[in-house]
């Protein structure tokens, strides 16, 4: 190996050692120090370890703001969420950041609070950054958000949704066929009069499908989902709560109530104890995803949806990763839920306790 102090002395005047420096010191060329930066897989253990050691000695840094103008990437990725709020966000984007960071990107996000005016925003300053690729959530966009993808031409792709629109990869659950499942779950107890808990006032593509899943289900059963008995609310406790309280003052006779999140059925629980109901002899309610961690722990524990969030996250990463060095991927991705039936359903029981007697 070459002399450390030489080739500090002869590195350049900012002191910084070079791919140059490092090849010197150990003895290869500065191509076998690209290829163990770049792609060590691709050189030999020996080699590797040469070229490690100098590295350290030398106390080289790779100039990626240079390589990154070399090869018009950053080696950055962007994600758009509706919320951070929300746990099945928060889990996803953990998991996608744990795998985007075993693949040498680093991960900005950003949320958009379910407008789609500032989710358009955020797209153009993160585009204006420079992410070689972008993850959002579902396929309700402004049209505006779309084109200015395409026009940048960065890849893109959907999350939490299964089928894709408009020609934008789509990996997630099929919401409907989720909610579906757990309508027939209910019919199948034996209940037969229905209410919905929903975030509908937020532009969710996702809550509509579990709108549909349950409508659909109770119309094949001979039944019909009113409007009547769909509760529209913001995303949070208390508003389940109120959402709880609604659908029961205007129809006392519902022995069934699904939520299109578990954040709006654990205020319906909690409104149910207040209403003076058991849960579930006096009713049964439902959540969705699956990704609080205290929906097991609950009084009684939650029957839900489990959406997988963190494998979610993994392969939007992978997916993504690989629109990036050009590798076509699938456009349509149903990855698996699943029904977890706990104590917050049985079968309807005639009550013995009264309703509540209007509002608190």
């Amino acid at each position: 190996m070459a002399n450390i102090a030489n080739l500090i002395a002869d590195s350049s005047g900012n002191g910084k050692a070079r791919i140059a420096d490092v090849a010197r010191l150990a003895d290869v060329s500065p191509a076998t120090v690209s290829r163990v930066l770049n792609h060590p897989d691709k050189v030999r253990e020996v080699l590797r370890q040469k070229v490690q050691q100098a590295i350290s000695a030398l106390a080289y840094a790779p100039d990626n703001a240079a390589r990154s103008l070399i090869s018009r990437r950053t080696r950055t990725m962007a994600v758009v969420v509706p919320t951070l709020a929300t746990s099945i966000f928060a889990a996803g984007i953990e998991a996608l950041q744990s795998r985007l960071s075993e693949l040498n990107y680093t991960l900005l996000i950003a949320a958009s609070q379910y407008d789609p005016q500032r989710e358009l925003h955020e797209v153009r300053t993160l585009i204006d950054r420079g992410v070689d690729g972008m993850i959002l959530v579902g396929n309700s966009h402004l049209p505006e958000t779309c084109e200015t993808i395409v026009r940048s031409g960065t890849p893109v792709l959907t999350t939490y949704v299964c089928e894709s629109q408009q020609g934008v990869p789509a990996i997630g659950i099929d919401n409907e066929s989720a909610t579906y499942d757990m309508a027939r779950y209910l019919l199948r107890l034996g209940h037969r009069e229905f209410g919905v808990v929903a975030n509908t006032q937020l532009a969710s593509d996702r809550t509509k499908a579990r709108i549909a899943g349950v409508s659909r289900a109770l119309r094949e059963a001979g039944h019909a989902l009113e409007t009547s008995r769909v509760v529209n609310c913001a995303h949070s406790i208390s508003q389940g709560r109120e959402g709880l309280r609604e659908l029961l003052l205007a129809a006392p006779v519902i022995t069934a109530v699904i939520c299109t999140t578990d954040t709006l059925a654990v205020g319906a629980l909690a409104e149910a104890r207040t209403m003076g109901l058991r849960v579930p002899h006096d009713i049964s309610v439902t959540g969705f995803d699956d990704n609080i961690e205290l929906a097991a722990q609950l009084e009684p524990p939650l029957t839900t949806i489990a959406t997988p969030a963190t494998e979610v996250g993994r392969s939007a990463a992978d997916y993504l990763v690989s629109a990036v060095e050009g590798v076509p991927i699938p456009l349509n991705t149903a990855l698996p839920y699943r029904l977890v039936a706990r104590s917050s359903t049985a079968r309807p029981r005639t009550r013995t306790l009264p309703r509540a007697r209007g509002p608190k």
